[in-house]
């Protein structure tokens, strides 16, 4: 199934647990066996963010399997950018915070599977200089209207190109931070 891969933790000494958002199912987290090794053929495809096929093996107790482990997009130009590539590792981990596990909603699916396609092929660096918005503020606050924290969001039916065009001061910036915290209830580092 199509996943992006939001984080991996350590658990025991090959294996590592990996949380992944997928079309169908939403968050799902799953045993990756033997990843660590060296000789390991899924671990590059593991990294955060990266856009995989990966077949998902339901487990006996709560815990599935990660099976086999394609990529579809590595968005190598996100990794060849540190500042795109620490911007996209704070929007996966935090979708791994924010979103609990078999909760499904294809929006948020396709709100980050096109950002990340969008910061990955953006000649400009995505943070916020002077008088615009970041990519990263944008993504929160789509996401903040997804989750029905928002009514009068003003990114909400712009394209990602628009938004980058948009301008605003630092104002924007507080009031989105401001509602993620507020209304998520989670104590959430800001990005700015």
């Amino acid at each position: 199934m199509q996943s992006i891969i939001l984080s991996r933790r350590d658990f025991k000494e090959n294996d590592q647990i990996i949380s992944l958002y997928t079309f169908e199912h939403g968050k799902v987290e799953a045993l990756a066996r033997g990843v660590k090794k060296i000789l390991s053929k899924n671990s590059a495809a593991l990294e955060p963010f990266c856009f995989v096929e990966a077949e998902i093996i339901p487990g006996k107790k709560d815990l599935a399997y990660l099976g086999s482990v394609t990529p579809i997009n590595i968005f190598k130009n996100i990794r060849a950018d540190l500042a795109k590539s620490l911007m996209a590792g704070y929007v996966v981990k935090l979708l791994d915070k924010l979103i609990h596990p078999n909760e499904p909603d294809k929006r948020i699916f396709e709100l980050l599977k096109s950002w990340l396609a969008w910061s990955d092929i953006r000649g400009c660096h995505p943070e916020r200089s002077e008088g615009s918005t970041s990519a990263v503020e944008a993504f929160v606050a789509k996401l903040l209207y997804i989750l029905g924290f928002s009514a009068d969001n003003i990114f909400v039916k712009k394209s990602w190109e628009e938004i980058a065009k948009m301008s605003f001061d630092k104002k924007v910036h507080d009031k989105i931070y401001h509602d993620l915290v507020f209304n998520t209830e989670v104590k959430i580092k800001d990005w700015a």
